[in-house]
């Protein structure tokens, strides 16, 4: 059987999975990135995480045609190579020219935002949608664009930082020297902001993160809801400018603040049906992912297909 091996590398966790042609994952690794080693140290958990999904998917190492990695940007896919990611601490890594030497494998670099959004086109929420875009709502924001089955990379290969959309020119600076974006609002960092702002605490005992504060927004506490209502709000002030640029035919949204559903998504349709012209709402179609932390590596997966086929 000919498989490839997809994987997803977080500032948290790496995600590695073997996966046929169909998108079956035969075999599959998860651990920790521990990114204080510097990238030395996560390319070596690299390269065991993807040993380790080889092994658990009981097909033999030459069965495995290349490896599809995604990274955290801002990244060159042309080069291979990682240009800086705060998550990560990493400013100019060659990682593919890295991971073939150790692996002896062809190896694809994309975002992995863009590689979350192919995964889902290929066999989750937005399969058999022409334009899919994927808003991924985790410790930052990030977007990928499918059209037609495939990444919409930009020019240079830097398209769709949806996190850096300006929603309030006069909001708090952000790096890269630009003020107000997005994920400052509605990002996991950007919840927990706004909810110091509001002068909430989360209850004794629980950590200082936005999942504390989605569950006082859901027991019905006041201020905790209203954090809620305005990241949602700035959520649909950053997707009207989405969706009069892209013209989507689904929306997609994955990470662990997405987890809050209709407490960002009211204030968002709310604010998208205030600003948004009519013939771009209609028909579009607002779901959320189906594949779970396989996402990312099935998205790398595909790239890796994809990828072999135009060689």
């Amino acid at each position: 059987m000919k498989t490839v091996i997809g994987v997803d590398l977080g500032g948290t966790n790496i995600v590695s999975a073997v996966v046929d042609e169909k998108g079956k994952v035969l075999g599959k690794d998860k651990r920790k990135t521990l990114s204080s080693k510097g990238a030395k140290g996560v390319l070596d958990r690299i390269v065991e995480s993807i040993h380790a999904a080889s092994h658990n998917s009981g097909q033999p190492w030459a069965s495995h045609l290349a490896v599809g990695i995604g990274s955290p940007g801002p990244l060159d896919p042309f080069k291979g190579v990682v240009i800086y990611t705060p998550n990560l601490g990493w400013k100019n890594v060659p990682i593919v020219a890295i991971l073939k030497k150790k692996l002896g494998k062809k190896v694809f670099l994309e975002n992995d935002a863009n590689l979350a959004a192919l995964g889902e086109s290929w066999i989750g929420a937005g399969k058999g949608e022409k334009v899919v875009l994927c808003v991924t709502l985790g410790t930052g924001v990030g977007g990928g664009l499918i059209v037609d089955g495939k990444i919409f990379q930009g020019a240079t290969g830097v398209s769709n930082h949806i996190g850096h959309i300006v929603v309030d020119p006069k909001g708090p600076p952000a790096p890269y020297g630009n003020s107000g974006i997005l994920e400052q609002y509605v990002s996991a960092t950007g919840i927990v902001r706004l909810a110091k702002l509001a002068g909430l605490k989360p209850p004794a005992g629980a950590p200082l993160e936005a999942h504390s504060f989605q569950l006082m927004a859901e027991a019905g506490n006041r201020k905790a809801l209203k954090v809620y209502e305005e990241a949602g709000r700035m959520l649909g002030v950053g997707l009207t400018t989405s969706l009069h640029l892209l013209n989507p035919s689904v929306v997609i949204f994955s990470g662990g603040v997405a987890g809050a559903g209709d407490l960002l998504l009211k204030p968002m349709m709310k604010e998208l049906q205030k600003r948004s012209f009519k013939s771009h709402l209609k028909g579009l179609k607002f779901r959320m992912a189906k594949l779970g932390d396989n996402m990312g590596a099935v998205g790398a997966a595909r790239l890796a297909w994809q990828s072999l086929k135009k060689a």
